[in-house]
């Protein structure tokens, strides 16, 4: 019987990071077969592989609970450490759950996926002999959890929009650089992308000048330019990330690429 180790005895344990053949063609008689027929088991494994919506929406789940984002938010970040912040049970259900998506995966994102488990993988290690070595290298990991949520953007499932948008504040229509300030006092502002919720930090890592991002409005941001001082600049729809509701106040009629289902405001913003 698998034993649970306590969350107390894992959480935030904290170490230093380390890095079949075709038909037979018309005219052919048994004596004469003709070419040989291409196999078919290369497109028997791509069948059996899944497209990337559906690897992204098992991923996703909804409301920012599936795999991917339980992932994020278990793998503790300090500076120069990390660890799991979960019971070594928690570790195994979780990574099982990845690799069973993984080996339903397309070819081209199972390194990525591989990569997402690792830490789970090295907690469930850790669990089972406390003198093993933390083998979690996290710009690897950050990097990889960028490439899946920039892939699976396409795919997110939005909030529902009724609950939405009795949640949301009473605002214009539409959310420019001229009113944001009236709607949102504070707005816009320059902010820190490590202050952000870690879906969105996560998705800007690695794409940043300097590691900040414009806030347009409460849980929604652009990449920061220092060269690209005038802020009014960046309400742009295509380059807008975070909540989906607000992005579609701010941006009515926008697409739903890189946007989650309550992003609530970093703490470096107003309150």
């Amino acid at each position: 019987m698998r034993k649970a180790v306590a969350v107390s005895a894992l959480a935030l344990v904290f170490v230093t990071g380390c890095s079949s053949g075709a038909a037979e063609p018309d005219g052919l008689s048994a004596s004469d077969p003709g070419p040989a027929a291409p196999s078919a088991a290369p497109a028997v494994a791509a069948a059996a592989q899944g497209s990337d919506e559906q690897t992204c929406s098992e991923l996703l789940g909804t409301n920012g609970k599936g795999p991917l984002y339980r992932a994020i938010y278990l793998l503790k970040i300090g500076d120069g450490t990390s660890g799991f912040g979960g019971s070594a049970e928690t570790a195994r259900d979780l990574s099982e759950e990845i690799r069973g998506i993984t080996g339903r995966a397309p070819q081209d994102m199972e390194a990525a996926l591989e990569e997402l488990a690792s830490p789970m993988d090295a907690a469930i290690q850790r669990a089972e002999n406390p003198n093993s070595a933390w083998n979690v290298n996290v710009e690897t990991w950050k990097s990889a959890v960028a490439e899946l949520l920039t892939r699976c953007a396409p795919y997110e499932t939005a909030t529902d929009s009724a609950a939405s948008t009795s949640a949301s504040p009473a605002v214009p229509a539409q959310v420019t650089a001229d009113t944001t300030s009236a709607a949102y006092p504070g707005y816009p502002l320059i902010v820190d992308a490590a202050s952000l919720d870690y879906r969105v930090a996560a998705w800007f890592s690695g794409r940043l000048i300097d590691g900040r991002v414009t806030a347009l409005a409460p849980g929604l941001y652009a990449p920061y330019d220092p060269n690209v001082p005038d802020l009014s600049s960046y309400y742009s729809a295509d380059r807008a990330v975070g909540d989906g509701v607000m992005k579609h106040i701010v941006f009515p009629g926008s697409g739903n690429a890189a946007i989650w289902s309550a992003v609530r405001p970093g703490s470096q913003e107003p309150r």
